[in-house]
């Protein structure tokens, strides 16, 4: 994924579950992220990202 793609507020999937970006450094070439499922902050290269979360059985918590 590209990091000029991502936008605050958009979900994407990292480790097969949806995150949610909340900041982007352009100049470290990282986002972060929110897991919502396991309650943690990450901080992630775009290439640790898939642009479009998959259906999980657990995505209800996300959307």
């Amino acid at each position: 994924m590209n990091l000029k793609e991502l936008r605050n507020g958009e979900w994407v999937e990292y480790n097969n579950h949806p995150v949610e970006v909340i900041g982007i450094d352009e100049i470290l070439k990282v986002a972060t992220v929110y897991d919502h499922q396991n309650q943690k902050q990450l901080t992630l290269t775009a290439n640790d990202l898939i642009a479009d979360p998959q259906c999980h059985c657990d995505s209800y918590q996300y959307y």
